[in-house]
């Protein structure tokens, strides 16, 4: 008899734990990339990636717990911690893929010596490299997060509406990424000032400039997160037989 094993399944946890620890290893890198930029060029630089990796951290803790919410009996409750739960999960989801953005800050921060190329300065490319590592790991923990929850979709709904569910979290995503990047809001925002946002929306697509750049942009950072999540997902959603 053959068994089925999905490494991000909810029966077997070892393909979880396995891809959470390389996403902690990478988030350390980072970490101690920037601390050591700071050091070498005496500039408080590079902080609020911290932060920004945090923030790209949550929707992984919201669907781990989740995962955890789905084991309890009592029906009603869960239902109601779900949707909760995964409410907030998809507020914070586009943090991780936002991290993508964030690799414009090398172009604005660093400071070539005067007469000199940045192509050429080695300290320009531990600046690039940061920010392509902490990207990288924007779009893995979007995968780690969203493939978590597809998989509890798929259990209750099946293959088709999990991966219609996971292309509609994608767009909305971009959407929300856009928003973070230049209209500035946070996702806790959508909570505290709905009306705001909402505004700021239809200003947005009342504007045929801004729409234009929204809709450019948007699509980019969606084709971004989806090359990146089926790529990534292919190697994390392994099946072994035995």
């Amino acid at each position: 008899m053959n068994n089925r094993y999905d490494i991000w399944g909810t029966k077997v946890w070892t393909g979880k734990i396995i891809v959470l620890i390389i996403l902690l290893l990478a988030t350390s890198f980072c970490v101690a990339l920037g601390i050591h930029l700071r050091n070498a060029t005496g500039r408080d630089i590079y902080r609020y990636l911290n932060w920004d990796i945090f923030l790209g951290w949550v929707p992984i803790g919201l669907a781990l717990l989740i995962d955890g919410v789905m084991k309890l009996r009592r029906s009603w409750i869960r239902n109601v911690l779900v949707i909760g739960a995964g409410i907030v999960w998809l507020l914070f989801y586009p943090n991780s893929v936002y991290l993508v953005t964030d690799t414009l800050h090398p172009f604005v921060h660093y400071e070539a010596p005067a007469g000199q190329r940045f192509l050429f300065q080695l300290e320009f490319w531990y600046h690039l490299f940061l920010f392509f590592v902490a990207a990288i790991l924007g779009l893995g923990l979007g995968t780690y997060s969203l493939s978590s929850i597809q998989q509890l979709v798929r259990e209750h709904y099946g293959a088709v509406r999990s991966w219609i569910f996971a292309h509609i979290v994608l767009i909305l995503s971009s959407i929300g990424i856009y928003i973070g990047r230049f209209i500035r809001w946070n996702s806790w925002n959508a909570i505290t000032h709905p009306q705001l946002i909402w505004k700021d929306v239809i200003d947005i697509v009342t504007d045929p400039v801004q729409l234009h750049f929204m809709f450019v942009f948007t699509g980019m950072i969606w084709f971004i997160s989806l090359v990146g999540y089926f790529m990534m997902r292919g190697g994390m959603f392994m099946t072994r037989r035995g």
